[in-house]
Parts: structure tokens; sequence; C-alpha cells
């Protein structure tokens, strides 16, 4: 039986097979990971009619390529400027914008140019990435070499299988094309909003003031695993090193030369060194959208007000969903190609 899939022509520099990841394993040392950018991925899931929890790929920087073998319906998420390019066989094109649905058919291709103004942005594809599932989730921890395509990030050539397609054939079960009518659950707040904690009480009163009073920018060594930030060293009362306990997704870890690290999807279960802060769930997906050189600054805030934000947040992306309307049409661009599946 012939098994539905996707070929990476070009992978980029950091593509991988991402989902909501494996919640609940930290403590036998199995990472979280999942995609960076949380909204994102339940947006193009829902733009494309899958369960909010289908893999699709986590494309950090572009410069992505990639054939399709069966006809899917797609939607390029997590950015309000990003495009892809889709090419049929006999070369014609159509630019798309991020946060729309458009088929595509097999035989053609999608191509992502370099990403400006974010660094990573989410491709859904409808029915998902069917690679094997560990642990409840096809997420990829490349640090763990555990889950997507052989634990790692994607390569040229590779072929990734797609699961059945939930939502298809388009009108014939009730689904057409999607585009989002209310992009403000994109809206940047002029601050990353954090709780202070755990270990606030090593640092000094002076380095809590200069944490939040400083402009901070990302620094280039950044990955799934941690954002490293340029700018003022934060003071340890002694040192830096603790027992080892538990991280979570936004922990804010300040090593001995006092320069903090805001760990993210693919952190470490457990780590050695101070956490002056964690940065609230409702503010990670903006994380994910920030490159190397832009900046950040911190808003302290109270637990309960983190909780009604994370409310807000949810409130805010149910109604993006809600919302969602029937995008104008395309210009059409080539027939299928005679090898397309005949259900469009």
């Amino acid at each position: 039986m012939t098994v539905d899939a996707i070929t990476m022509i070009r992978s980029g520099p950091y593509t991988s097979v991402q989902d909501r990841g494996r919640a609940g394993h930290q403590a036998v040392g199995v990472p979280e990971s999942g995609a960076l950018d949380r909204v994102a991925l339940r947006l193009g899931n829902a733009l494309v009619g899958n369960p909010a929890d289908r893999a699709g790929l986590e494309i950090c920087l572009g410069g992505v390529q990639i054939a399709f073998q069966a006809s899917r319906r797609v939607a390029l998420t997590g950015s309000v400027a990003a495009t892809m390019v889709i090419t049929d066989h006999l070369g014609h094109d159509i630019t798309v914008y991020a946060n729309r649905s458009i088929r595509v058919h097999a035989g053609q291709t999608i191509h992502i140019n370099g990403l400006s103004g974010t660094n990573t942005v989410f491709l859904a594809i409808s029915g998902g990435i069917g690679t094997p599932p560990l642990y409840g989730s096809r997420a990829t921890s490349p640090n763990a070499m555990i889950g997507g395509l052989k634990g790692r990030l994607l390569k040229d050539g590779d072929v990734l299988p797609l699961c059945p397609d939930v939502a298809f054939p388009d009108t014939a079960k009730g689904y057409a094309d999607k585009m989002l009518s209310d992009l403000t659950v994109y809206d940047a707040s002029s601050s990353i909003r954090v709780v202070f904690g755990p270990q606030d009480d090593r640092f000094t009163d002076q380095a809590k003031a200069v944490f939040l009073s400083s402009t901070y920018q990302v620094s280039p060594l950044l990955n799934r695993m941690g954002m490293r930030l340029d700018g003022p060293v934060l003071e340890h009362c002694d040192n830096a090193d603790i027992a080892s306990d538990g991280i979570v997704n936004g922990s804010v870890q300040v090593p001995g030369d006092g320069k903090p690290i805001i760990l993210l999807a693919d952190h470490q279960t457990t780590g050695g060194y101070t956490k002056i802060a964690t940065v609230i769930q409702a503010d990670l997906p903006m994380l994910a959208r920030r490159k190397p050189g832009d900046s950040i600054t911190f808003t302290a805030i109270s637990v309960e007000d983190a909780e009604q934000a994370a409310r807000d947040h949810e409130a805010l992306l149910c109604h993006a969903i809600e919302t969602m309307v029937a995008p104008p049409p395309m210009n059409a661009i080539a027939s299928p190609c005679p090898s397309d599946d005949k259900s469009d």
C-alpha cells in the first residue's frame, strides 16, 4: 500500500517535526519538547482541519522546500508576514501569505524563503506528520535524540510519512479553506512577563532591580534548548550553584557568568544553576518569534496575575479559531499532475 508522504528537497538549517510534546515524563529524564510556538501549532492545525495535537513542521530561519506526493491542505502560521510559494510541475507558482489554508496537489512543491521579522514558523499539513510516536508524542528532541525522524533535525532528501487526511475531501465533508480574520493573538506585549523564583533569594536586591530595568538582546547562541541573553550581568549573593532541581519551559537560569538564559522547549529536565524567574505561559509563544539581536525587557507579576494572563490568552486564541472565515480565492496555477489523486 502506498503511504502518503512529503519529501524535504531542502530542509533548511533548523527544521523538525513537532507537536504539543510529551508532557508528564520529566521525572524519568524524558524532555517535554514540542513546538516552541504553541499558538502557531494550534492555529495551523485548526486552519487545515486537524485535531489540535497533530504534528507538523517547525521551521526556524526558513530556506525550506518540500515536495508533496499526495494532495493535502497546508497552512503556515507563527507570523503575520511570512509567505510560502507553491509551484506546480510546469514551473508556475503562486505566493500564499501565512494564516490561511490552501490545498497543495501531488507533484507540487512548497518553498518557504528565509524568514524576516520572526525566528520560527509552523507548517501544518492536513492529517499531520506520521512519524512513529514515542511517549504519546511525535515531537523531535535533538538533544535527547528521540522523536520525529530518527530523533534529529531534518536533512535534505528526508521522506516523511503523513497520517490519513481527516479533513479530506474538501467541501464533500463540510470542510473548505479557512483564514484567520483576527490576528491580535500575535500582538506582542512591550515586555516579557515573569514570576520571580524559585531561587530569586540567591540574588542581590540590586541584581533583581537590574534584571527588571535593563534591556537585553537575544544572543546568536539560540536554539530549541535555550535563549541566551546579552546585557548586564546579574550578581549572586554567593554563587550560582544549587542542588539540581526541576526545570520548566521559561525558566530564567543564571549561571556563574551572570548572563541570563531562558530555557525553552528542549530544556534539560533538571539543572544545578540558580533560576531568578520564570516566563509566564502566556508569553512563551512570543519568545519563539524573537530572533538574534531582538531586544527583551522583563516585568515581574504575581502568580495570580500570571494565571489570569493564561486564561485571557487562551480566550484570545479560542476567539481567533472561532472567527476563522473563508479566504479570498487564489489565482489557480496549473492543473494537478496526472499522478495526483482525483478526489478534489
